[in-house]
Formats: C-alpha cells, structure tokens, sequence
C-alpha cells in the first residue's frame, strides 16, 4: 500500500496529498466541534461567575471568546483560499487554534479549579472530557497533535484531583486518566481507520487515473494500427482491404435506394518503363506525386482513393451520375499534366500520364458488384489500348 504515491514518501512521512486531505477533513468537521468549544466555555465561565469572582468570569470569557473568534477566522480565510496549494500551511494553523483552545483550557484548571466546591470539579472535570472528546475526529487526522491536545486539556486536572483529599474526587482522577487512555486508544483506532480509506480512495483515483491513460494508448493504438490496415503504406491512399470492405457496403447502400454509382480506374502510362529507365525509389516517389493529386480532385465524404494493386488506383464516386465522373477524370488528367513529371519512352510525350477506365451504374440485385469492376477494367483496358493518356467510358 505503502508503496503508492500518494501514502507515505521514502522517509515514511504521509505525503503532501494525504496531508491535504487530513487537513481538508479537520475543517470539514469544525463548525461542530466550535460549536462544543463555545457551550463548554460558556458553562465553565457561568461556575467561575457563580463561585470565584464576576470579574475573573468576564475576563476569561472574553478571552475564550476571541480565541474562538481567532479558529472561526482561520477556517473562513482556508475556505476562501488554495487549500491544496498551501495544506501544511493550513494544517499549522488550525493546530495553532486548537493549542489556543487547550492552553485557554488548561489556564481555567490551574487558575480556577482548585477554588471550586467538589461538585462543580466534578461537572468542570465532564466538561473539559466532553470538549477533547468532541475534538478527537478534528485533531486525531494527527496522532502527535492530539496527544498533545488532551494532556494540556485533561492532564492537570487529573493531576489535581488525585491530589485531593477526598477519595471520590480521587476516584475521579483516577477514572480521568483510564478515560486519557480510552480516547488514545480511540484516537489510534479512528486515525487509521480514516488514513485507510483515503489511501483507498486515493488508490481507487490513482488505479482509474492509470486505467484511463492505459485506455487512451489502446486507443491510439487501436487507431494507428486500424490505419496500418487500412492505408497504403507507399501512396498514403487507402488499400485494397478498406476498398473491397468499402465497396460491398456502399454498393449495398446503392442499391437499396436505387441511386447511380460511378467508378474510376486510373492506370500509370508506361510505369514499368519509367522503372527501369529511373530507378524504382525514383518510381516510388513518382507513384506518391500522383496518388496527392488524385486525392485532390475527391472532396465529398464518402468519395474516395484506393490503391487497386501496382501503379492502379480506383476511385469510387457515391450518387455520382456520367458527367459528374467525366469532369473527375478530366481533373485528374489536368492535375497529372501540370506536375511534368519527366519519362523517357517512346510515345510517353516526355512526361508521365495515365489511363482511366469508368463507369456508372444503378445497382441492383441483377448487376452485382464483381461485374460492375470487370466492365470499369474493360473501360480502362480500352484507353490504353487507345493510345494511353485518355479515359474510356463503358
């Protein structure tokens, strides 16, 4: 458990996290254990008034009440601040707070308590019980810090009634000090019951954390390797596989709602040739040039650019009627002439051209997909043997 970034450092100390959430937890219950601090001042001030001094009640009083004030403007200021940001600053100051309430506390005992009838020490003893046991879930985030608390609140009073003569406020005492032992027990029990379930919490945040970044990298992978399968590794066009998964259903989609669908297949003029005259890296990047260009000419969604095998790509153009396909093709002979790329074979022109083959078609059940690419091969089979650098409808 330990182990875990957000637990304990390699010194063992709790980290900066698990502080801020101890913290965060102590002010979350303050409002309650404020309002304890206030009754139990107010009661202890009243047997001060009612058997010491009037004066010495008063001026008690006001100073317990503004300690009081002091916690109430911390926990409003740390409301109103960068609690994560500055937790240890935070947790300083709510301690100073209640080593205020202690101190004040333990000053009523020494001062007072030894001037009261036994009566009223043993009503002050349950009060000043009652206030560290309504500060163990606040302080108790903190062992060390709530040792500290209960021994400046309860010690000198068990202390003071062990000294007395009379052996019930002894027996008194003596179950005050069993009590100290009980509440540290307590204490023991409720910290770790609290730091575990906020390492929990924080283990469950930290393994969700790591789920999600473990998820966002499958599906990244998923999407480069769903490209790899899809993509044409040397044009960048898609491949034969996306094409026939594609083509069966948009040709299923056609004819369903009876709407035409044209196809394009464009053929490299003369590209064993430039092979073997250029060199085939030479041949590679010339295949790349006019794979961009043929991509160029597609612009609507659902068209688009696969490479059909060596120097061929089809193109398929969804809801496309003949003049919309003709104007495709006579773009992609434009876009292949403007990038002059050089050859050196004899009826070539000097530069590279190609060939394309198209057709359109209602697809139906009587007309299915495998002769619709057979009748746009025939189309492309007739332009090269037209002269090349033409297009053949079908």
């Amino acid at each position: 458990m330990n182990s875990l970034p957000f637990t304990k450092d390699r010194a063992g100390k709790i980290t900066p996290k698990i502080l801020s959430e101890q913290t965060r937890f102590s002010y979350d219950v303050f409002p309650i254990t404020i309002a304890m601090l206030i009754v139990a001042i107010s009661l202890i001030s009243y047997l001060v008034w009612q058997s010491i001094n009037k004066d010495h009640a008063l001026y008690w009083f006001s100073v317990a009440i503004s300690v009081v004030l002091i916690r109430i403007m911390i926990y409003l200021i740390y409301k109103n601040s960068d609690q994560e940001r500055e937790s240890i600053a935070w947790r300083y100051a709510f301690l100073f707070g209640a080593y205020l309430s202690a101190g004040l506390i333990c000053a009523a005992a020494v001062l007072f308590f030894p001037q009261l009838s036994d009566a009223q020490k043993m009503v002050f003893t349950v009060l000043v019980l009652g206030i560290v046991s309504g500060a163990l879930p606040v302080l108790a985030t903190d062992l060390k810090s709530y040792t500290i608390y209960l021994l400046l609140n309860i010690m000198p009073l068990a202390l003071m009634n062990l000294a007395n003569p009379d052996i019930a406020i002894k027996l008194i005492g003596a179950v005050t000090l069993i009590f100290i032992g009980m509440l540290m027990l307590a204490a023991y029990l409720f910290n770790r019951a609290l730091l575990d379930s906020m390492i929990y919490r924080y283990r469950s945040e930290h393994l969700a954390d790591r789920l999600k970044v473990a998820n966002k990298r499958l599906s990244a992978a998923n999407q480069e390797l769903e490209q790899i399968s899809t993509i044409d590794e040397l044009t960048g066009t898609y491949n034969r596989r996306f094409f026939n998964q594609r083509f069966d259903e948009i040709w299923a989609d056609h004819a369903r709602q009876n709407q035409s669908l044209a196809a394009l297949m464009i053929d490299v003029d003369h590209f064993k040739d430039y092979n073997d005259f250029f060199g085939h890296l030479q041949g590679d990047l010339c295949l790349k040039r006019i794979a961009s260009e043929i991509n160029a000419v597609v612009h609507r969604p659902r068209d688009f650019v696969a490479r059909f095998g060596g120097e061929e790509f089809i193109m398929l153009l969804p809801t496309t009627e003949l003049k919309g396909a003709k104007e495709i093709a006579e773009r992609i002979h434009e876009r292949i002439k403007q990038l002059q790329i050089p050859h050196k074979v004899k009826g070539s022109l000097n530069q590279v051209t190609v060939s394309i083959g198209g057709t359109t078609i209602l697809p139906s059940s009587e007309y299915n997909s495998e002769k619709f690419l057979q009748r746009v091969d025939r189309a492309l089979y007739q332009a090269k043997h037209q002269g090349r650098n033409t297009t053949v409808f079908l």
